[in-house]
């Protein structure tokens, strides 16, 4: 009544007043009976069963999991192998049913938080040339990666689980991404650790060049480390058929 004697009510909106007023009623009742806050439900487990048919899977296709059993992984790697960018195809063929999981910048460690510019160095310094740029790129070369950052090492670790160490936003950007098969995501920080670790610890920064694009401002910038000092210089599209380029005298 009181809502009734300080404003005009429209004939179209008299059912909506009193659904409204008859909510309120039901909703008072309601916290009178059971009171104002509802104690959560635990929450359920539900299987996933999609591990198990992976496995299963690979099984029949005559696969061995001897050594990619996840149960007994605890992250560590002790061996590592880079591919080259002549052999990606052989990696790309053994790899291509992988289902990748990614782990990026997630936490405050030196690996999270210092410049892509300076991880790139460490990698060149530790690993040696990437395995696929932005050459690869554009010339129209298959990656499992994003594909349109600055760098990708494709690696097996461990003998036989397949690695990918790649950047996001190239020399803007902190930190690096890892990518492994997802049997093994709950191993992922452990992995990244104890493969760029060694990385960022017992080398120095090695010169290098690289092409990025960047898709937002639409700019081709030719980035890297002179050894002295890091540069990121825009610069005009690239002449591709000349391939990945190459350090000058001047900057050596």
């Amino acid at each position: 009544m009181a809502y009734a004697q300080t404003k005009r009510i429209a004939w179209n909106e008299l059912g909506v007043l009193y659904a409204h007023a008859r909510f309120q009623l039901s909703y008072q009742a309601y916290i009178g009976q059971h009171g104002e806050f509802i104690r959560p439900l635990e929450p359920s487990l539900l299987p996933v069963l999609s591990d198990t048919l992976i496995t299963l899977g690979r099984k029949g296709l005559g696969l061995d999991d001897s050594e990619l059993n996840p149960e007994d992984f605890n992250g560590m790697i002790h061996s590592w192998s880079l591919t080259s960018a002549d052999d990606r195809s052989e990696w790309i063929s053994q790899f291509q049913n992988i289902q990748w999981a990614y782990l990026g910048s997630n936490f405050f460690t030196p690996i999270d938080t210092m410049s892509t510019p300076v991880l790139r160095g460490h990698l060149e310094a530790y690993f040696g040339a990437p395995t696929h740029t932005a050459i690869e790129k554009i010339q129209g070369d298959p990656t499992p990666g994003d594909g349109n950052g600055q760098f990708e090492y494709w690696l097996v670790v461990n003998e036989s689980i397949p690695v990918i160490v790649m950047d996001v936003f190239g020399p803007f950007d902190r930190g690096v991404i890892l990518a492994t098969d997802h049997q093994f995501r709950a191993s992922m920080f452990a992995m990244r650790q104890s493969l760029l670790r060694n990385a960022i610890l017992h080398t120095m920064p090695a010169a290098y060049v690289d092409y990025y694009y960047n898709q937002v401002s639409e700019q081709w910038y030719r980035t890297g480390y002179d050894g002295t000092s890091y540069f990121t210089d825009p610069v005009s599209q690239p002449d591709f058929r000349l391939g990945r380029p190459v350090l000058s005298n001047l900057e050596e």
